[in-house]
């Protein structure tokens, strides 16, 4: 394929372009009618100033993006296919440093001022691209930038100092949703719920703290006939017990803001609403044990193997997870297996991956703790009541070698700006952001430098892997670089992964069209959805 072809990309990064969101065929979709889905409240409306999920979640369903992910029952949650959002298509120089995005005509921003239904124009795509690579704490997904042209008003031209394979994939992502100059003008910056004001499928129709967001559908969204709902209530209900003795009652239709419901209430689920539909599915979110390794004792390899060692990884999955997970969760997410690197093609890092406590404890007293040591280890438990079980059995493990792990609960304001970023004294435990191109799980985390790298890595020769494996735009060569990281990062094991489990998400029978995605797009997932019945 020439690389000025209008761009088709593989599943892994993004498949060939739809025209049209894909809608499920067995039914005639439905308009009108409330969905009821219980949310997360966004610590801040503002997508560059904060690398919270809740803020991309909300963000979604009125800021749009270049591209967009394909959604809808027929896809899977890991089908990354590009589709045209408020680009139409994009060209490649043969060097792959300059893109030319050709935008949509005709799109017009929400009606109220500041914007007054104002047509959006590349000068939008400029603005927002240079405040992102300013201010976004994900700034390095978009590669190196180096300068942005409007050659006329629906066209933009990026420029990039080198080749960046995931980039047109990471425009799909919603911390790339465009912004008007405006609203940043009249309030100052886009942290307040007012300064959500864009063109997509949906506009915030009420804001109410602690409670809830209204989003009603945008009259003048530029794909006619979409949303199929007339709102979607996106409920700040807290404590898991409410939310699912709702759902339960038929009074939310979505039980959390990925679907999820726990795997202990799977039986009792099938018995009081049989009902509901119940899918298991793969998420990409990956768990781990971030550690100091920038000082002792965590800049001792050993200590980190030792760790390593402690955890019975497959013992893990197949008692308490009841098979549903993977024994092997990262730093690539076992449900990217296109980029996964099996265990057994490691290496000698794979040695550090199995469970042997004895080993573990030899390795611990050449560091010089022959008698064990005590962690802090800092944790939001708001992520549910499953990660703090995950937690304890970490907790567990390692005491088996000695390691009394010491939980410290934060705040999740004060975590996600320090411990999520690697602002904590000794480890750090908790899941990753969702990353739907693997870029996102090497690059970001251990990188020298980026605000993502929680374990605060420092590798020159792993540095340099991590530039190339952007830099190849051909896959098999990309794939080769990719092996070879894996197999460095198992031996120097910077992060310590534990087992991941399969989500299992449910909805009320009313809601259509529905599938669980491994994205925090909520706008592009909720705009294809309707509902049948009342």
């Amino acid at each position: 394929m020439k690389r000025r072809e209008f761009i088709r990309l593989t599943t892994a990064g993004a498949g060939a372009l739809a025209a049209t969101p894909t809608l499920a065929r067995a039914q005639a979709p439905k308009r009108g009618g409330v969905l009821k889905h219980i949310g997360l409240e966004p610590p801040s409306w503002d997508i560059h100033g904060t690398v919270s999920y809740q803020t991309q979640l909300v963000s979604s369903f009125v800021r749009r993006t270049l591209f967009k992910f394909v959604n809808g029952a027929k896809h899977g949650p890991s089908d990354f296919t590009l589709a045209p959002d408020l680009a139409l298509k994009a060209d490649i120089s043969p060097d792959g440093r300059a893109y030319t995005i050709k935008l949509r005509p005709g799109v017009r921003w929400d009606a109220r001022p500041p914007l007054n239904g104002r047509e959006f124009v590349a000068a939008d795509v400029k603005y927002t691209m240079e405040r992102a690579a300013k201010k976004s704490g994900y700034a390095s997904l978009l590669g190196r930038i180096e300068g942005i042209e409007t050659p006329d008003k629906l066209t933009v031209r990026v420029h990039l100092a080198d080749a960046f394979a995931p980039f047109l994939h990471n425009l799909a992502e919603p911390w790339n949703g465009i912004l008007p100059r405006e609203v940043e003008d009249k309030f100052g910056d886009f942290k307040s719920a007012d300064s959500l004001v864009g063109l997509g499928p949906f506009v915030l129709e009420k804001y109410e703290p602690g409670v809830k967001a209204v989003f009603a559908r945008n009259p003048h969204y530029y794909q006619k006939g979409l949303p199929y709902v007339d709102q979607v209530e996106w409920l700040f209900v807290k404590g898991r017990a409410t939310q699912l003795s709702l759902f339960r009652a038929g009074q939310v239709d979505v039980p959390f803001y990925d679907a999820r419901i726990p795997r202990a209430e799977i039986p009792s689920f099938k018995q009081s609403n049989p009902t509901y539909p119940i899918v298991f599915w793969d998420w990409l979110a990956v768990r781990s044990l971030a550690m100091r390794t920038d000082k002792a004792p965590f800049s001792d390899v050993r200590v980190r193997r030792a760790f390593s060692l402690a955890i019975d990884r497959k013992k893990w999955v197949a008692q308490y997870l009841d098979g549903q997970g993977y024994p092997d969760h990262g730093p690539v997410p076992a449900t990217m297996p296109e980029w996964k690197l099996p265990t057994k093609d490691l290496g000698e890092g794979a040695r550090w991956l199995g469970h042997d406590p004895a080993l573990a404890k030899k390795l611990l007293a050449e560091a010089g703790f022959p008698n064990g040591m005590k962690v802090k280890c800092t944790h939001w438990p708001g992520y549910g009541p499953e990660y703090v079980e995950e937690l304890e059995l970490l907790t567990y493990s390692l005491k088996q070698i000695g390691v009394e792990l010491s939980i410290v609960n934060e705040e999740y304001g004060n975590y996600i700006r320090g411990s999520f970023l690697g602002k904590y004294d000794e480890t750090t435990w908790g899941p990753s952001s969702i990353f739907t191109e693997v870029d996102g799980y090497l690059y970001n985390f251990y990188r020298t430098g980026q605000p993502n790298n929680r374990s605060h890595v420092s590798d020159t020769q792993l540095d340099v892997m991590l530039d190339a494996q952007r830099r190849y735009t051909a896959r098999s060569s990309r794939k080769k670089v990719i092996d070879d990281i894996q197999r460095v990062l198992a031996d120097r094991m910077y992060y310590v992964y534990t087992p991941y489990p399969k989500n299992v998400s449910s909805w009320t029978p009313r809601v259509k069209n529905y599938g669980p995605k491994n994205s925090f797009d909520r706008g592009a997932q909720l705009e294809v959805v309707w509902l049948d019945g009342k």
